[in-house]
């Protein structure tokens, strides 16, 4: 027999099936008879490309889980940054009501101002009752 009886079937085709399965399951079929040698060196190397593009986007994936689970561990550093963002928070609503108690103080003053102006008699009369009430009360 020659070597194309040996590798033909009775009908004709080839004895290998073009459909063969792979060696190993990750390792794709290639029938060198459909495509170029460089087409098929350009598919291998695109699909290296594509399988390197995914451990990186893993590994980027996995470093920023590392990074998030070292911040939640780190119990020291969180009562710190806690600490440090309270007391801005204190300091900041501390400046406002200071300055919302001057602005009030301010109005006060231009009041009083305004009403020893007005009836300097009544501001008077007023001050001496304070008076006598503060001596009034140190001879008891």
């Amino acid at each position: 027999m020659s070597s194309d009886a040996t590798r033909k079937g009775s009908d004709g085709e080839d004895a290998e099936s073009p459909t063969t399965a792979p060696v190993a399951p990750d390792r794709p079929v290639v029938d060198g008879t459909a495509k170029t040698p460089d087409e098929i060196r350009a598919e291998i190397a695109e699909l290296s490309d594509e399988r390197l593009q995914h451990v990186e986007e893993v590994r980027e994936e996995l470093a920023e889980s590392i990074e998030e689970l070292a911040a939640r561990l780190d119990v020291p550093a969180r009562v710190q940054a806690r600490k440090d963002a309270t007391v801005a928070e204190i300091r900041t609503r501390g400046n406002e009501l200071i300055a919302s108690a001057r602005q009030q103080l301010d109005r006060a003053f231009r009041s009083v101002g305004a009403i020893v102006r007005e009836r300097p008699g009544v501001v008077a009369a007023a001050a001496g009752m304070v008076l006598l009430i503060v001596l009034g009360g140190r001879r008891r």
